[in-house]
C-alpha cells in the first residue's frame, strides 16, 4: 500500500488538503460577528458549511446562491458557490464545473480587490482573506485536475494575500488557517528544495498557526481542525488522526471525507477489522454515484488489502470479482490511471 500521505489518491489531498470544501466553516458555538459580517449572514454560512460537510451539495448550493442574491456586491456568496462546486468535483473526481468554478473565483477576486482598495483595518483583512482563498482554491483545482507548476504558483500567491491581510489586522485569526496550511505543506513536501535552502522549514510554524486558527478564528475553527487531520496523518501520528476524524464524524456523520484518513490511520495502527468496517461504509456510499470510478477503485483496492491482512482470502477474491463486474462502466481515463490496480483485480478474479 502507499504510505506517503502526498501520494494518497483519495479526495482533498493536495497543497490545501481538506481546506478544499471547508475554508469558510463556522464553529457551531463561540461565533462573534463583527462589523464585516452580520449574524444573519453568519447563520447562512454556517448552514452552507454544515451541508457541505455532510455531502449535501444540492442544498448547500441553494443556500449559497441565496447569499449571493442577498448581497451581490460582496465576495463571500460567490466564494460559497465555488466551494460547493469544488466539493462536487472532488467528490466525483471530475472537473465538470471547471468554467463556472473559475468564473465565480474571478468574481471573488474582483470584488475583493474593489472593496479592499478603499478599505482599511478589519474590512481590508477580510478582503485579503477571500482573495487568498480564491487563489488557494485555484491551486487545489490545479493540483487535482491540472498540473503541478500552476498549483505551486497559485499556492504562493494565496500565501501573499493572507500575509497582506495580517498587515491590516493580525487579530483576524482566520488568516492563519491559510498561512498555517501553506507553511506546513510547502515545508513537509519541499524535499530536495528544502535541503537546498530554497524553502525554509516552517513545519512547526504551520502547525502553530493551524492551532491558532482552531482556537481563535471567527469562521475557520472546524476547518483548522480538519486540516490538522492531514497534518497528524502526515506526521504519522495515527492515534491523533483517528481521534480527530471520529470527533468530526460525530458532528457530520454523512460526510465521506474523513472516512479516508480514518481507515488509512486504522490500517497503519494494524486495527484491520475497524479499518475494514470503515472502508465498507465508504464503499456503500461511493457505489451510489461512482462518478468516474476513481474513488470506488481506490476504496476497493484498500478493502482488498485490508482483507488480506485479516487472512480473509475468499472475501478478498470476492472484492476482485465485484471490481471485474463493473469494469465495463469505467471510463478510459480512469482505466489508464488505475491500470496496475485493474490488472491486479482481473488476475485475482480469474483465480
Amino acid at each position: 500500500m502507499k504510505r506517503d500521505a502526498a501520494q494518497l489518491s483519495f479526495p482533498i489531498n493536495a497543497l490545501y488538503l481538506l481546506g478544499a470544501i471547508c475554508l469558510l466553516l463556522l464553529p457551531v458555538s463561540g461565533f462573534c460577528a463583527d462589523d464585516c459580517m452580520s449574524d444573519l449572514r453568519a447563520e447562512q454560512l454556517i448552514t452552507i458549511q454544515r451541508l457541505l460537510f455532510n455531502d449535501r451539495f444540492d442544498l448547500a448550493e441553494v443556500v449559497a446562491r441565496e447569499v449571493v442574491d442577498s448581497s451581490p456586491e460582496l465576495p463571500d456568496g460567490y466564494f460559497s458557490v465555488a466551494a460547493v462546486l469544488l466539493g462536487r468535483m472532488m467528490d466525483r473526481e471530475q472537473s465538470v464545473y471547471k468554467e463556472q468554478f473559475h468564473a465565480l473565483l474571478d468574481t471573488v477576486e474582483n470584488l475583493s480587490e474593489q472593496i479592499g482598495d478603499t478599505a482599511s483595518g478589519r474590512t481590508a483583512a477580510w478582503m485579503y482573506l477571500y482573495a487568498g482563498h480564491a487563489r488557494a482554491y485555484r491551486s487545489l483545482f490545479e493540483s487535482r485536475f491540472g498540473s503541478f507548476a500552476p498549483s505551486v504558483r497559485l499556492g504562493i500567491a494565496a500565501r501573499k494575500e493572507y500575509s497582506k491581510g495580517i498587515e491590516f489586522d493580525s487579530s483576524l485569526y482566520d488568516l492563519y488557517l491559510g498561512l498555517g496550511t501553506y507553511h506546513y505543506w510547502k515545508s513537509a513536501k519541499a524535499g530536495f528544495l528544502r535541503w537546498l535552502g530554497i524553502f525554509k522549514n516552517e513545519i512547526d510554524k504551520g502547525i502553530a498557526e493551524l492551532y491558532l486558527a482552531a482556537d481563535s478564528s471567527i469562521i475557520s475553527r472546524e476547518s483548522a481542525r480538519s486540516s490538522l487531520v492531514w497534518v497528524w496523518f502526515d506526521r504519522k501520528q495515527y492515534d491523533s488522526t483517528v481521534i480527530i476524524c471520529e470527533e468530526l464524524l460525530a458532528l457530520y456523520p454523512d460526510g465521506n471525507v474523513w472516512l479516508w484518513p480514518l481507515a488509512e490511520a486504522l490500517m497503519e495502527l494494524c486495527q484491520y477489522r475497524r479499518a475494514l468496517d470503515t472502508y465498507q461504509l465508504l464503499r456503500s456510499r461511493l457505489q451510489v454515484e461512482p462518478g468516474n470510478y476513481c474513488n470506488l477503485i481506490e476504496c476497493d483496492y484498500r478493502t482488498y488489502r485490508c482483507l488480506e491482512k485479516l487472512n480473509s482470502t475468499n472475501e478478498a477474491r470476492q472484492v476482485a470479482r465485484e471490481v471485474d463486474a463493473y469494469l465495463d462502466s469505467v471510463p478510459r481515463s480512469t482505466r489508464n490511471k488505475y491500470r496496475s490496480q485493474i490488472n491486479f483485480f482481473k488476475k485475482v478474479a480469474r483465480l
